[in-house]
Parts: C-alpha cells; structure tokens; sequence
C-alpha cells in the first residue's frame, strides 16, 4: 500500500467539511458528462459546439475543480439528452419534529 504524505494528511485535516464536498460533487459531475460523452461517441469539442461555448472551456470544466451552476448542468442536460444530478427524494433521517411556519 502507497504511504500518503504527512503534507497531505496536514491538508486533508484542515480542509473544511463542505469544501471537501463540494469537491467531490464537482468531480462526480465531470465524470458523469465525461461518462455520457464516451457512451454516445461525442466529443467535448462537440459538446463546445452543441452548447455555444469554446473547447478550451469545456476542457476546463472536465477537469473536475469547475463550479457547475445548476443552470449550466440544465443546459447540458438539454444538450445531451440526460439527467446529469438525481435529486433525492424524501429525507435521510425523519425529522423529529416539524414546526410548522405561520
């Protein structure tokens, strides 16, 4: 097994809870795309294309550090025929108690 570096566990550490999610869903969205792109056999210059943007963008945004607006993942949703985010239904933990608002 590879021994991680003590930089990187020092960072990891310190790396707030929800910067550390945001990380993960950006990469999780690229990959999607990417994942969609192989199996329909487009490219991303022909995803720049469909979408009006250049390929240096699109480039930009598989790199998996873009911040994707849930406008942008319509448009490419749109664009690509396919549901990019599933959004959860219901919740995780049923809720205690619910106020109700006036």
């Amino acid at each position: 097994m590879e021994k991680r570096s003590p930089i990187f566990d020092r960072v990891s550490k310190s790396t707030p809870p929800e910067l550390k999610r945001k990380i993960t869903h950006s990469f999780a969205i690229s990959e999607r795309i990417l994942d969609i792109l192989e199996y329909r056999g487009i490219s991303q210059a022909e995803l720049a294309r469909m979408l009006s943007k250049s390929e240096s963008e699109i480039s930009k945004w598989m790199s998996g550090v873009h911040n994707f607006t849930s406008e942008t993942i319509a448009k490419i949703e749109v664009a690509l025929d396919e549901d990019i985010l599933t959004i959860a239904q219901g919740f995780r933990h049923k809720p205690l108690a619910v106020k109700k608002r006036k």
